[in-house]
């Protein structure tokens, strides 16, 4: 409860600063319901006894305010709607922009790789616009509880007995509070299964993996896997609804009974004289808006609810995003000592082994490490770890004798450079698909073309042009999105900027013909060369041993323990897995 407060009054704030008038005109109206209400009762009850009596100006006062009740009840249901959409479109805009913020602002990966974190983000998002309600099914469960209040008084005005109509209303609200927390548990269920089934969707209709599902002929079985998640989805929910839905009618079947008996109660009072016919009129008036204020109620508990169900995911966040300071100590200016790796450890999470196991490294200032191994050996994780974007669970990495958990997250990516196996293929204009390499010059068309030159790039259209056949650019081929990358990482050296303490390039040449690796080799080499002239660490990862034989010290991976290390001449004179391999692909080059 105290979480939800806690939201409720986050989101009011955010409400506030969305439209403060239109906020206030908003609750005023929503607070105006439930003498409205009361109004439209009492000028019907009226109007029936003065017309029984004759007397005509109190059928013309009735008239008037129950006219007037009407036209209010009216005019304000239309301006107050439109002001909710508007108000909460705001705020859930609003909203949605500050946990994408969190989102984005937590330093690792795990967050956008473990299905369970992802689940948790995903209902955050999907119960954005519940959430942004919140203040508006907070403030209409008080005014209808108002109006229930007023509503039952003047039914007990006509007999105590009446009272029962409310009691009798307990078994809806039960029924309801149960239904809702039925749904919510199968939509919860289901989001894993609607999230892999967009995602196979998603496999037949995006450019890089359509080539393969159409060459397969896929597209019709994964389009029957999908519809099956969906469907499981769906016949969960509906099932839910379903269950939710008889508990529902047997709530409203007891609560008809009751109208019914109150009708009869009423009856025997006009009939013994202690009741009007106008008495009549207004307690079926106010029986049936009982009933519309009961839904309301309900309906509103629902929303709340809704967004109640959110709120653990919405702290969640929070407490996990808060987790990782945003604080912490500067990177060296430049590195003395350089980076090492204290039995390194790390586990990913749900999976039963370590993908990396006790490593232990020394990446001196100013050195070129070169990490090899078979495919699955643990060579990008180690990357990611040595970059910060795993935390290791166990063991420990340093800079300069700064464990990197000590160092501010945000500047030690600032101190980062280089190219991952899995690099992003940003179709947007040129001058942003590498200046985001470095946001604060992304303008600079000076220093994107900088970039891009220095890495050989293609200038496949001018700096403004767009990227992207969807978007009515050209398509540029893998090799040369592999060059786009580097040229975005290059934007790191801008001048102006420190120079980055450590570059990694992970498989940089796999997408290139041996022409094209011929030309990144060397620019490599320079690139090496400049980056130990700044004492920066650079790792490379690749199966190329002509680009690995460069490194000044080679570290084997296997199982994701370190096998072997050291020159390339040691490891060749020891004669072990190393040397294998490379006289393999010696042999084969040949």
């Amino acid at each position: 409860m105290r979480d939800w407060l806690r939201l409720l009054g986050h989101v009011t704030r955010q409400t506030l600063r969305s439209g403060r008038r239109s906020a206030v005109v908003l609750a005023g109206l929503t607070v105006g319901q439930a003498a409205v209400i009361a109004a439209m009762a009492l000028s019907q009850r009226a109007l029936v006894d003065s017309s029984a009596a004759h007397r005509v100006a109190g059928v013309v006062a009735a008239v008037v305010v129950g006219a007037a009740a009407y036209a209010i009840m009216a005019a304000t249901g239309r301006i107050r709607g439109n002001l909710m959409i508007i108000l909460v479109a705001r705020t859930r805009a609003r909203l949605s922009e500050e946990i994408q913020r969190r989102v984005s602002s937590i330093p690792t990966l795990t967050h956008l790789e473990h299905a369970p974190h992802i689940d948790r983000w995903n209902r955050i998002f999907d119960s954005s616009g519940a959430i942004a309600a919140m203040p508006w099914s907070a403030l209409d469960s008080v005014v209808s509880v108002l109006g229930l209040v007023v509503t039952v008084g003047l039914l007990v005005s006509v007999s105590p007995w009446l009272v029962l109509l409310l009691v009798l209303a307990v078994p809806l609200v039960l029924a309801n509070r149960w239904a809702d927390r039925a749904l919510r548990d199968a939509r919860d269920a289901g989001t894993p299964l609607l999230r892999r089934s967009t995602r196979l969707h998603e496999l037949c209709v995006t450019p890089e993996p359509a080539k393969e599902v159409m060459l397969s002929d896929g597209g019709a079985e994964l389009g029957r896997e999908a519809g099956r998640l969906w469907d499981q989805a769906a016949r969960q929910e509906a099932a839910a609804q379903l269950r939710g839905a008889v508990r529902r009618s047997l709530a409203w079947a007891v609560y008809a009974a009751g109208f019914a008996v109150a009708m009869v109660i009423v009856a025997d009072l006009i009939h013994s004289g202690a009741a009007t016919v106008g008495t009549a009129v207004l307690v079926v008036s106010l029986v049936t808006q009982l009933q519309s204020q009961l839904r309301q109620v309900l309906d509103s508990m629902a929303v709340a609810a809704e967004a109640g169900h959110a709120v653990s995911h919405y702290w969640w966040l929070r407490r996990y995003a808060e987790s990782f300071s945003a604080e912490g100590a500067a990177p060296p200016a430049a590195l003395v000592e350089g980076i090492t790796l204290d039995e390194v450890s790390f586990r990913y999470p749900g999976a039963g082994d370590d993908a990396l196991r006790s490593v232990s490294l020394s990446l001196p200032a100013g050195s070129t490490v070169a990490i090899v191994g078979a495919n699955g050996a643990g060579k990008s994780t180690l990357i990611k770890v040595i970059t910060g974007l795993y935390a290791p669970t166990g063991g420990s990495v340093a800079v300069d004798g700064v464990p990197v958990s000590d160092l501010s997250p945000e500047m030690w990516r600032a101190r980062l450079s280089g190219v991952y196996q899995d690099f992003a293929r940003l179709r947007l204009r040129l001058r942003e698909t590498v200046g985001v390499g470095q946001v604060r010059f992304v303008r600079q068309g000076a220093a994107v073309g900088e970039a891009i030159e220095r890495a050989g790039a293609p200038l496949l259209t001018g700096l403004e042009g767009q990227l992207g056949a969807e978007f009515g650019g050209p398509e540029p081929s893998l090799g040369q999105w592999q060059r786009l990358a580097v040229a975005r990482s290059l934007m790191r050296e801008v001048r102006g900027d420190l120079p980055p303490l450590c570059v990694v390039l992970d498989e940089p040449t796999a997408a290139l013909d041996p022409l094209a690796e011929r030309e990144m080799f060397e620019h490599f080499v320079g690139q090496v060369r400049a980056a130990r002239l700044r004492g920066a660490v650079t790792v490379l990862v690749s199966h190329r041993f002509t680009t690995v034989r460069m490194a000044d010290h080679i570290v084997v991976l296997d199982d994701g323990r370190v096998t072997e290390q050291g020159s390339h001449a040691d490891l060749m004179a020891a004669g072990g897995g190393y040397a294998e391999l490379y006289h393999l692909q010696e042999r084969a080059y040949r």
